[in-house]
């Protein structure tokens, strides 16, 4: 087979729009596996978000290990453990926290909990989104609420983030970008689960510069001597770029973003019709190269 290593998105991708994993689409993982592929999840989520989704996802010697936090750990599919990380120097994240301090939405700062005991510091003047405290009602993320935050608190930051109604985001977006240009990545997007389908809520997400997707899966391909060319990825979402314009085969899902479909090779089925197992069959079969 040409290809080594398979990369796939979470959410909108191997992930249904009720959030769950299909049969088919596990089925079409087990697959690929038996047939050699390493399949490697390659999420925005954090490892601890991902516990019930992947809870009976195929775990083998090839599908051991995933890219989370949009590329800035990578961890132990079973246990969590962190393999590999790259986090906010903790100046530059009391100087991100104290930019934004005073927006109405609360500062989430997510740490890795490998090294402290919680998720998501929580913290600034504003309150939570409805859709984050359902989110970490969902996850049974930890959270540790701070009123103020110094530099010690401030260790193993690997994302920066606000939840926010969208139209709130852009002015904070222009303002991150202008005082911090060229120290962080930042990502913007729709969020894709919230408890009321009325309200169009939107993530904005900060890391240390350098990180994406593609920066994990270099990790773990260099680790397993696979080549970018040997590599196929599937994704959706604009966090899903850097990995699909690298890799041998860049697969976007039907209703993809537009900058994400742009990159890619290939487009397969939406997420609730199965487009993981369709784009894994092309593959198999040798009709996608």
């Amino acid at each position: 087979m040409k290809y080594r290593m398979l990369a796939v998105d979470l959410d909108g991708t191997l992930l249904n729009r009720q959030g769950q994993v299909s049969s088919s689409n596990l089925d079409a993982v087990q697959r690929a596996i038996e047939a050699g592929l390493r399949i490697v999840p390659c999420t925005g989520r954090a490892w601890c978000e991902c516990r019930d989704v992947l809870a009976n996802f195929p775990v083998s010697p090839l599908s051991d290990t995933g890219v989370f936090v949009t590329g800035a750990a990578i961890s132990d599919l079973t246990t969590g453990k962190t393999l590999d990380t790259n986090a906010i120097e903790p100046h530059l994240v009391l100087d991100l926290v104290e930019h934004l301090w005073d927006l109405p939405e609360a500062i989430l700062v997510f740490r890795d909990g490998n090294h402290v005991h919680h998720d998501y510091l929580v913290t600034g003047s504003g309150s939570l989104a409805p859709n984050t405290q359902w989110w970490f009602d969902r996850t049974g993320a930890k959270v540790h609420r701070l009123d103020r935050v110094g530099i010690d608190d401030l260790h193993h930051t690997l994302r920066v983030g606000l939840v926010a109604i969208g139209h709130r985001i852009p002015p904070t977006l222009d303002g991150v970008r202008q005082s911090f240009a060229g120290q962080v990545e930042i990502q913007h997007f729709q969020a894709v689960q919230t408890p009321d389908p009325d309200q169009i809520v939107h993530i904005l997400e900060v890391f240390a510069a350098g990180v994406d997707k593609w920066r994990g899966l270099t990790w773990i391909a260099q680790k397993q001597g696979i080549e970018p060319e040997q590599i196929a990825a599937i994704g959706d979402e604009i966090n899903d770029v850097s990995m699909l314009q690298h890799v041998g085969c860049g697969i976007a899902m039907d209703g993809a973003a537009d900058v994400t479909r742009a990159v890619a090779r290939h487009v397969t089925l939406g997420c609730d019709d199965h487009g993981v197992a369709h784009a894994i069959n092309m593959l198999l079969e040798g009709k996608w190269g």
